[in-house]
């Protein structure tokens, strides 16, 4: 049932027309991303776990003489745990809420391995430069600035989660994020009776209201739910043969 609704929804995500994504917006979306799961992570690591640091220095003795330090505040595990993020990026799209058009990058599915619900409040769309992928800016933004990031964490208070990490390095260092960019409640209310409007305009979303958006479920999709400029040469039907 779940590969179901994952090809369902990536059938979804496919049928859609490319359009032209601000760089610096998307990046803005990605950065902050980073930072909400990082310290997620952060949260849960045990804070008796230790990892060794230091130049590996030798002592008179001929030992190695390293510093012992918790693993959250480790340059190495910051990258590892955003490395780790960063090939997760693919489990996110690309969408515009329909309530203003504001773009937001939003996760496929559950935890749970269900559909997400909020996507009934939004419509997908591509970057017309597919071979940026918010893998690429997730490596690219911490490839830059990385040892900016790196030296955050490691001089941060040990049961801190950095909540200021974001707009240091999103906003001051980077300058990717304006105000503007950030979803807020406007952009993320969207009622059934907003629905109905949008549809009689733009004609229903296999996604909206009555799909999975409300009840979690997988939508059907019919011939005219895909645009036929959308279908690949290869996936078009090979034709029967007469008999």
């Amino acid at each position: 049932m779940k590969c179901a609704i994952y090809y369902t929804a990536l059938a979804v995500v496919f049928s859609v027309v490319s359009a032209r994504i601000d760089p610096k917006n998307l990046k803005c979306l990605v950065c902050r991303q980073i930072f909400e799961e990082l310290n997620q992570v952060i949260k849960t690591t045990e804070k008796w776990k230790k990892v060794d640091v230091g130049n590996f220095r030798m002592d008179a003795s001929g030992n190695t003489m390293q510093d012992k330090v918790p693993a959250h505040r480790s340059a190495v595990y910051i990258s590892e745990v955003i490395d780790g993020i960063c090939k997760r990026m693919d489990d996110y799209v690309r969408v515009y809420y329909k309530s203003t058009g504001k773009l937001a990058i939003m996760k496929l599915m559950t935890d749970s391995g269900g559909m997400n619900p909020e996507f009934s409040k939004t419509k997908f769309v591509t970057d017309d430069d597919l071979n940026k992928s918010l893998e690429y800016y997730c490596e690219r933004m911490f490839e830059e600035n990385e040892d900016e990031i790196t030296d955050l964490y490691k001089n941060r208070p040990e049961d801190d989660v950095m909540p200021d990490a974001e707009k240091e390095i999103c906003y001051k260092h980077t300058n990717y994020c304006e105000d503007w960019m950030i979803p807020n409640k406007e952009d993320t209310t969207w009622t059934e009776q907003m629905e109905s409007e949008y549809v009689k305009i733009h004609g229903p979303d296999p996604y909206g209201f009555g799909g999975f958006g409300a009840g979690g479920g997988a939508p059907s999709f019919g011939a005219d739910d895909i645009e036929e400029e959308d279908l690949e040469e290869d996936d078009m039907p090979e034709p029967k043969d007469e008999l």
